[in-house]
């Protein structure tokens, strides 16, 4: 049977499902997109006891936060008046958007959507636009980033339990990394960006130089059971999976991932949460120069990113205030792997029956609430554990391969659901990146003096030119200059190029040829799947939220990030495991190469009576670092140059939504 086949027949099942059981339960079941302020208010009320203890894996369905909005709103003695006037707010936002009532064309211009609605055989629908735009500026430079969106939707229900948004937005963007953290910068297009009045041709490099078209895209079919204890979703969109500020397992920050999921309420202090998705790329060549970690269309010979992902959580509420959870993801080759498909199998168990060629990861987080005062959370993740011993030996050793974050969320009596959160987070050399699939694609006798050179199916010719040294020279794309670098031997042994995707092998006589056929880290469209936070790194984060009356919410995030350049120290590079001994114990602080300090300021504004948001933000960000003047494939062995002087960045972001 062919892989796609078999997909469609799941899929097709999966949809059969959802019609059949249909007439079960009620309402509006689409997504509200993660970074919405009401996750936010949410968190705030549950630690205040306003509402029981939610699934720490978002995004929730319209029809549960406007359950939840109702419920914290019939407490009125328990809540401000500025709380009330905020959730009075939010429900008529999310009854608009998601509700069934009929709007007509007179009135597009204040709702941006037409709606239509059959009582009788309870289907609706809602056709419209929603329009973004944001501009970001480095004040005193020429560098500035322009996100221009219009998103067009076709959303409804189909009877009381199935609800479906179709929707693809045009893009017109001048993307610059360099007015952004390079921690929070993100691409928001999906596949390519080409100019239209051009020829079509991509971009291929950023900074990007004029404005490029591009196309974005977050359907989404969902349904909701039992009253809602049994929910599915088959979608393209951001999820958060954990406690945290953005989290280990899947960040509210990563790209979205177009994926199957269920999640079950199998009791008031037991919930499960199951994903299957495809992993996708964005074919971009390089940033400020530096090799982008995901394929590029015009080097089609060489594309290494084919993954789907399957991740799961188990979450027990302990006591009553005391959550305990369990969670595993593995990155996977796309193939028809049914132990991967299975919602119920444990992944790490899976992948040692399949040879260990995948990534797996498995983690733990627990959260204790002290009611109306705190919320303290702390989780520990791993793709490898080698050495069990003593504390300092387990956070040491270079082959604990781990990730910890930890936090506290105090909440404010000062405006409305106002809350201060304090996070570390921590990600350790090699974390998130795993070693890739290499293939024999050749061997050549080690010549007396030279000898004639030799071109793989993948355009990459190796040279041997003499007994002891072979030239490599790979080619990314047509459009691209050849790079050549020599690989020198003394006596056998193992040779890597220096992104370690190409080795060579002297032994017997002979140079063995091995080329990168998979990719299979912790990335997707060539972004972090996980905490947006280079490996080998520390976070110390402290944010305030809050918000006030007619539609104004602030968040002020102060955050110091450092690196450390021991090895590691990037997803690109990979631990060589049959050297796992060379590698010297951990030792973060002694190998700083790059401090960072940033100062966030962001303002909201929604207008009474009208959808539109208006948004600013001022960053002020220092940097102090050394620069990488060479270092092995695995990051061993880099030499810094001495400390630059401090740069200091000052940015500025306006930008506005209509029909939001």
């Amino acid at each position: 049977m062919k892989k796609s086949g078999v997909l469609k027949k799941v899929l097709f099942g999966f949809v059969l499902v959802l019609l059949v059981v249909a007439p079960l339960s009620a309402a509006i079941h689409s997504s509200v997109p993660i970074g919405h302020r009401v996750y936010r208010l949410l968190d705030v009320a549950e630690i205040r006891g306003l509402i029981d203890r939610q699934v720490a894996t978002r995004p929730y369905s319209a029809d549960k936060i406007m359950r939840l909005l109702t419920e914290i709103q019939e407490q009125g003695d328990r809540i401000s008046s500025a709380e009330n006037q905020e959730i009075t707010a939010l429900l008529a936002e999310f009854t608009l958007a998601y509700g069934k009532a009929e709007h007509g064309f007179d009135e597009v211009l204040s709702t941006g959507f037409i709606r239509t609605y059959d009582e009788k055989r309870n289907i609706g629908a809602s056709m419209g636009v929603e329009l973004t735009t944001s501009q970001t500026f480095l004040l005193g430079t020429n560098e500035y980033d322009s996100r221009n969106s219009v998103l067009a939707f076709l959303k409804g229900d189909l009877g009381d339990t199935i609800s479906l948004n179709m929707n693809f937005g045009l893009l017109v963007d001048k993307i610059n990394n360099r007015v952004f953290l390079p921690t929070e910068f993100t691409i928001p297009c999906e596949g390519f960006y080409m100019q239209l009045l051009d020829g079509g041709s991509q971009l291929t490099t950023l900074p990007a130089l004029d404005f490029y078209s591009g196309l974005s895209m977050f359907p989404e079919l969902s349904a909701s059971f039992l009253g809602g204890d049994v929910n599915l979703r088959w979608g393209s969109i951001r999820r958060d999976w954990g406690p945290g500020l953005n989290n280990l397992l899947i960040s509210g920050s990563a790209r979205t991932i177009d994926g199957v999921e269920a999640e079950v309420e199998l009791s008031h202090w037991l919930r499960y949460s199951v994903m299957t998705g495809s992993l996708g790329i964005f074919s971009l060549d390089t940033i400020d120069g530096d090799a982008f970690f995901s394929d590029w269309m015009h080097d089609k010979s060489n594309y290494r990113f084919d993954n789907n992902i399957s991740s799961h959580r188990v979450e027990v509420d302990l006591l009553p205030n005391l959550t305990f959870s369990l969670y595993e993801s593995v990155v996977w080759k796309k193939r028809f792997e049914l132990g991967y498909l299975n919602p119920l199998a444990v992944y790490m168990f899976e992948q040692n029956t399949l040879g260990d060629l995948d990534d797996v990861l498995a983690g733990l987080d627990v959260n204790y609430t002290i009611a109306g005062k705190a919320r303290f959370y702390g989780a520990l993740a791993a793709s490898e554990m080698h050495d069990i011993g003593s504390l300092k030996t387990m956070l040491t050793a270079p082959r604990n391969i781990m990730a910890m974050q930890a936090g506290v969320v105090i909440p404010l009596a000062l405006g409305s659901f106002s809350a201060l959160t304090f996070q570390w987070t921590y990600i350790a050399p090699f974390f998130y990146s795993h070693y890739p699939t290499m293939e024999k694609v050749a061997t050549i006798d080690v010549p007396a003096v030279s000898s004639e050179a030799i071109t793989t199916d993948r355009g990459n010719t190796i040279t041997p030119i003499s007994p002891s040294s072979v030239t490599v020279q790979t080619v990314r794309g047509e459009k691209h200059d050849a790079e050549e670098e020599t690989l020198v031997f003394s006596g056998d042994g193992t040779r890597f190029t220096s992104d370690g995707r190409i080795k060579i092998v002297r032994k017997d006589g002979q140079y063995s040829i091995y080329e990168t056929t998979t990719e299979s880290s912790y990335v997707n469209k060539g972004e972090p799947i996980g905490y947006p936070l280079n490996p080998n790194s520390q976070e110390f984060l402290l944010q305030l939220d809050m918000a006030f009356e007619k539609g104004w919410t602030t968040c002020s995030t102060v955050k110091y990030q450092a690196r450390s350049g021991q090895y590691g120290y990037d997803i690109a590079q990979y631990m060589f495991y049959e050297h796992y001994g060379d590698y010297p114990a951990k030792a973060f602080w002694s190998n700083i190469f790059e401090h960072a300090l940033t100062l966030q300021l962001e303002v909201n504004k929604k207008l009474p009576d009208m959808p539109i948001e208006m948004n600013a933000a001022y960053r002020f960000t220092t940097t102090w670092a050394r620069d990488i003047v060479s270092s092995d494939p695995d990051g061993m062995n880099t030499v810094f140059s001495a400390w630059n002087d401090p740069v200091y960045d000052n940015a500025l972001t306006v930008g506005a939504k209509i029909f939001f």
